[in-house]
């Protein structure tokens, strides 16, 4: 009996159960929840799976992981679309946990009284500790809201310095940096957030210095990574690591400048347009 993949439409032999074309395994049954749980646990939780074996690798062989994404070779590891996604997930979820039990809150209160304090001793009027402290908070509160899109904008940023870093026919160009990047980011991300939630918890004092810790931290991981991809010696990883940094702080300071701009012309209109 023929059989057509019900995603391209191509023939799929009586003895196969993918689409040798697309790839889409061939389901005859309804769907049902067993089978949903199946396909969860089949992807993400087994300990032979994709995110298992991606996870792993992206700690002890990298290069495995990320070179073979951009060669072509994707079967064994999760891809880096889908590898980003679920770091944008963890980020919802560590939000939701911070938002829901209230520790965030307390964190930022106790930060509240003690920039008070310091902006006091100062010599600021009460009035002006008043406003500066509601336009901060109202500010962190916005970057603790969007730590997704942060995420997102933030990997493009890494990789144009990246790019500029690494010039050249030998290293990747700005799609693989981003590819690059993409797992890195995410990984730093999956991997980190269960250890900042522990310390939100247990040591929130801490919790403001968390990101002092952390961004060194992806920075040393990107250096081993690319140490891997290319081969480097550790004299170039090092010299790479220190221009790069500097690169990024202009990659940085240039699209700040970029953006006050638009900013202004974007009030300027609105007010043009009686809008404002």
């Amino acid at each position: 009996m023929d059989r057509h993949c019900k995603n391209c439409g191509s023939n799929i032999y009586a003895s196969k159960s993918y689409c040798a074309d697309c790839g889409a395994k061939w389901i005859d049954n309804r769907i049902t929840f067993k089978q949903v749980a199946a396909d969860f646990s089949d992807n993400y939780i087994g300990l032979d799976t994709k995110f298992i074996r991606t996870f792993v690798d992206l700690f002890k062989k990298p290069e495995a992981v990320i070179l073979g994404y951009i060669n072509g070779r994707r079967v064994n590891y999760m891809d880096a679309v889908r590898y980003l996604l679920l770091a944008i997930f963890v980020t919802g979820v560590y939000t939701f946990i911070l938002k829901q039990t209230g520790v965030i809150e307390d964190i930022m209160n106790r930060q509240i009284e003690a920039t008070m304090d310091a902006y006091r001793s100062m010599g600021m009027s009460e009035e002006q500790v008043i406003e500066s402290i509601g336009q901060a908070n109202k500010i962190s509160k916005q970057v603790f809201e969007f730590q997704g899109f942060i995420l997102l904008l933030t990997i493009p940023l890494l990789a144009l310095a990246a790019r500029i870093t690494f010039y050249g026919r030998r290293y990747f160009n700005f799609t693989e940096q981003i590819v690059f990047h993409m797992y890195t980011y995410s990984h730093f991300v999956i991997s980190s957030t269960p250890l900042t939630i522990l310390i939100v918890f247990t040591e929130p004092n801490y919790f403001p210095y968390v990101g002092l810790v952390t961004f060194p931290l992806l920075y040393i991981y990107n250096a081993f990574c690319y140490k891997k991809s290319f081969n480097l010696s550790n004299s170039t990883v090092l010299a790479k690591s220190l221009i790069s940094i500097i690169v990024l702080l202009g990659v940085m300071a240039v699209t700040g400048i970029l953006l006050a701009i638009l900013g202004i012309i974007v009030g300027i209109l609105l007010k043009v347009t009686g809008v404002l």
